[in-house]
């Protein structure tokens, strides 16, 4: 039996699964936000920089489960960082208000408006903020992107290279 590196390379493009990969991501995205919270109310402190390991985390995942080739998954990956690192915040920073007050963070949910919104954009996230959310979809996007080895990548390249040449052809 003598080994294909076409099949081989169509079989890694088909392993791949762009669903599968945002539904780790998001599982991924809401525990870690709620972890997020739990520590902060733990420690009674807002710690931005946990945005960076969520980065880590989601691009891993959504590695693990969507075994992506194409940049769609390591884009994705980024955006949920993003949108990751903006909740986390703005939910730690909830609770944590919601306790300075001595009430819960469900009686400010219900007093949230766009002003709030723009206001925690601009005075709590501030450029920090940005900052780590902006590593956070660096590192996803990185950690998102599938490691193929040798044998691999030369068959997913052969695959390609048929693809292109049958497209041609057509």
């Amino acid at each position: 039996m003598t080994f294909d590196p076409i099949k081989a390379g169509r079989f890694l493009h088909e392993e791949q699964s762009l669903k599968y990969g945002i539904y780790g991501a998001l599982i991924t995205a809401l525990t870690l936000n709620i972890l997020w919270i739990l520590i902060s109310m733990f420690f009674d402190r807002f710690f931005p920089w946990i945005s960076i390991i969520q980065g880590i985390l989601i691009g891993k995942s959504a590695r693990k489960y969507g075994h992506g080739l194409n940049w769609y998954l390591p884009l994705t990956a980024a955006l949920i960082a993003i949108m990751t690192s903006v909740t986390g915040s703005f939910f730690s920073a909830l609770y944590l208000t919601g306790r300075e007050f001595n009430t819960g963070a469900w009686v400010l949910f219900d007093e949230i408006s766009w002003h709030t919104i723009s206001t925690f954009m601009i005075n709590e996230f501030g450029v920090v903020g940005y900052i780590y959310a902006c590593c956070a979809a660096l590192l996803a996007t990185y950690y998102a992107k599938r490691q193929l080895n040798r044998e691999q990548s030369i068959a997913y390249r052969k695959y390609q290279e048929r693809n292109q040449l049958n497209e041609k052809n057509n």
